[in-house]
């Protein structure tokens, strides 16, 4: 009995394991046929499945009424989509299309730093290429004290590029012949080793060019390697025509930049380009360290995950000066993804997008395209009437302008203009004439040259000696011409005024008056008020700018560390009274620091921005509000009497400097002007002006490189309030002055 219940107890268990075995076979089965079923579907044909992005289309610029400065255009892009490449027909597919693009007349990326024909050299014009070729040399393990030639004949090595012919029978052997032994002898007709030579490199080492950028740029089958960008539409249609010959080489519909009116504002503007190295690694870095600020709390894998969506592929365009790259976060807008599934033979089954791409927002400007164009023609018709008019010694020889216009109560720039200009869309092509001319018209003096400002800068002391009470209105100082100092430094007064208060002082620009009022109150009083005005500090601009500086006692004895003279002295107060020695301003300063001039002393941030709209303009993102920056600490009474004095130098039609072209003007205008000697002993000509003067809307700035007299820049000032009044006066022929003096 018992024999009987062990034998049934062995049959149970059997029995339930075969059941176990059978429900494990059966889940297993289920999860193969239904729950992964697709995967397997897809691993059992050898489909692939690749997420590649989708460009945004970059936000666009316009001027402050909406008329576009920058746009986008269509435009279209040669890619080579490792997706759809068959990794045996890469060099082959390659060598197509440059062929066809050298049919066409067309040019390629292509950074590699070797020279494209025999003799091979390294390109070393620039840094940037000196520090590539350590790169390539550091990156493929090559020595680097490597010529050129075994640079690249260890990169066609690498992409099976390097070949050797043999003389005999012309079998070609691919790679590094050295590396065979000395005994190795044709397999096709016996020749031995020394008879291989070498293969002709010119299209290599255009191919290894091709392949080197796909591998810096970190081409794969997720990330399409943009080849050729803005081809022409010819081209496009060819390309589609060979497209069975040439898998992998598509063509990309995207936008790139047109601007409209390219000459009218391109150093606020600005301009794109392909990211570099040196821009990829900081700019991703930036975002990376961005999301990890944002989100404290989220694990490596969400961080990651974001970082990927948001970081710069190596394909991007990136704003590189100007608007272009202080709002790239704004233009920039959001990639989307598409979801590209493959069988083995490379033929796309399905295409997904599975997220939008979203543009990127508009930035409406402040700027007044009307303002550029008066200002910007303003200047081309004065420098051209210099050179007919004047001798190069007094002013024919002026050859370089900057003009900015501000808006009194928010701090809008108006307008911003260096001249000469150049064209937006000439950028790339004439870029190697447009940086070697030496006038340099790449750079934006408006932020970034700094000039003594010379008797535009009297309103300052001007300013301080009143607010700190050692003069007032009705004080009279008597100029003598001659300023005894008891010294051996007695400088010159350009007049014998006699006894003058401030009004008068600015409007004959009397030195002696302000030797006189700066030295009453005292360098560190005249640096205070310097920059409570606006002078020597940061405008707050979104671009970049330089800062110049106040002359003081610290810069002066900093720079001159060391050298003869390098002790402050009672001279030196002198002559940065009179806006002289170290006082060094940008254009963006002086317009800014006659705005706070003309709006009693409230100084406004500088700015270029206007708001921010979404794409299509359905949506204000963001509003740029006037920001008050500092209050000058001075009463309405300093800020009257200096702008009365600057009123009589534009109306006094006897004395007053700019009253060639302010003395019948139909709007009181409040104007300084100013001759400051230049480093190298040439004579600038300053301007500042606001308008109205008891009502101030718009202030202006202009500095003319070589211009010999202050009143100089008044013709490009009078340009600009005639077309910001509704004027339309035309320019008045520059005059000299009646009693042949020179105006300071």
């Amino acid at each position: 009995m018992e024999e009987k219940q062990v034998h049934k107890g062995r049959i149970i268990l059997l029995i339930s394991l075969i059941v176990i075995v059978f429900v494990a076979f059966a889940l297993k089965l289920m999860q193969y046929q239904i729950v992964n079923a697709e995967e397997y579907k897809e691993m059992a044909q050898g489909n692939y499945t690749s997420v590649q992005s989708i460009d945004a289309a970059r936000g666009e610029i316009l001027d402050r009424y909406g008329r576009p400065l920058a746009v986008n255009q269509v435009s279209y892009d040669i890619m080579i989509n490792e997706a759809y490449l068959p990794a045996d027909m890469k060099n082959t597919v390659i060598e197509r299309i440059i062929l066809l693009m050298e049919q066409e007349g067309q040019t390629w990326i292509d950074t590699l730093p070797i020279s494209t024909t025999e003799p091979f050299t390294f390109l070393t014009e620039t840094d940037s290429q000196k520090t590539q070729i350590e790169k390539l040399k550091t990156d493929n393990k090559i020595n680097l004290d490597a010529t050129a030639d075994v640079t690249l004949n260890n990169l066609l090595d690498k992409y099976d590029l390097l070949e050797y012919n043999c003389a005999s029978c012309g079998y070609v052997y691919q790679g590094d012949i050295s590396t065979e032994k000395d005994d190795y002898v044709c397999p096709e007709c016996g020749a031995a080793k020394s008879q291989f030579t070498l293969a002709d490199r010119t299209m290599a080492r255009k191919i290894a060019g091709v392949r080197y950028q796909m591998e810096v740029y970190g081409s794969n089958a997720s990330n399409p390697y943009t080849f050729s960008k803005d081809i022409p539409i010819d081209v496009v249609v060819k390309i589609r025509e060979y497209s069975q010959q040439m898998p992998g080489v598509e063509i990309k519909e995207t936008t790139s930049r047109r601007y409209v009116d390219g000459t009218l504002a391109p150093h606020a503007v600005g301009v794109v380009g392909s990211i570099n190295a040196e821009e990829y690694e900081a700019e991703n870095a930036q975002i990376l360290e961005q999301i990890k600020e944002e989100h404290p709390d989220w694990t490596e894998e969400q961080i990651n995950e974001l970082y990927q969506e948001q970081k710069y592929g190596y394909n991007d365009i990136i704003g590189k000066s100007g608007l272009e790259y202080a709002m790239e976060d704004e233009l920039r807008g959001e990639r989307g993804k598409k979801r590209i599934t493959t069988d083995a033979q490379g033929n796309v089954l399905s295409t997904e997008i599975i997220k939008q791409a979203v543009p990127g927002n508009t930035i409406v400007t402040t700027l007044d395209k009307d303002l550029q164009r008066a200002a910007l023609e303003g200047s081309a018709e004065f420098l051209e009437m210099a050179k007919k008019t004047y001798s190069p010694e007094e002013g024919g020889s002026a050859d370089r302008i900057s003009v900015v216009a501000q808006d009194v109560k928010t701090g809008e720039i108006l307008a911003m203009v260096n001249y000469p200009t150049y064209d937006l869309s000439d950028y790339y092509t004439k870029y190697s004439e447009l940086s070697s001319d030496p006038l340099h018209p790449l750079i934006n003096y408006c932020t970034q040259g700094i000039y003594m400002p010379g008797s535009i800068y009297k309103p300052v002391v001007g300013i301080g000696a009143l607010a700190s009470g050692v003069i007032d209105g009705d004080t009279l100082i008597d100029c003598k011409q001659i300023y005894q100092t008891g010294t051996d430094y007695n400088p010159r007064c350009l007049g014998l005024h006699g006894p003058i208060n401030i009004q008068y002082a600015l409007m004959v620009s009397c030195n002696y008056f302000f030797y006189e009022a700066g030295t009453r109150q005292g360098i560190d009083n005249i640096v205070k008020y310097s920059e409570q005005l606006g002078l020597g500090v940061e405008s707050g601009i979104e671009l970049s700018e330089a800062t110049g500086h106040v002359s003081c006692p610290e810069y002066y004895e900093s720079v001159r560390e060391g050298q003869v003279g390098g002790t402050w002295t009672y001279g030196n107060v002198l002559q940065s009274s009179i806006g002289q020695l170290d006082n060094a301003y940008t254009p963006l300063q002086m317009a800014n620091y006659v705005a706070t001039l003309a709006n009693d002393g409230t100084r406004m941030r500088s700015h270029l921005v206007k708001s921010v709209e979404s794409y299509n303009l359905e949506e204000t993102i963001s509003v740029t509000e006037p920001e008050v920056l500092n209050q000058v600490e001075a009463d309405q009474e300093a800020f009257d009497q200096v702008r009365e004095g600057m009123v009589r130098c534009s109306r006094d039609t006897t004395r007053g400097s700019a009253r060639y072209y302010f003395g019948d003007y139909p709007i009181d205008v409040a104007a300084k002007t100013g001759t400051p000697q230049a480093s190298g002993g040439d004579l600038d000509a300053t301007f500042i002006a606001y308008a109205p003067a008891y009502d101030p809307e718009i202030a202006v700035a202009v500095v003319v490189e070589n211009g010999y007299s202050g009143q100089r820049g008044a013709p490009i000032a009078k340009a600009i309030f005639n077309e910001y009044f509704g004027l339309n006066e035309e320019t008045e022929t520059q005059q000299q002055n009646t009693d042949g003096q020179l105006i300071p």
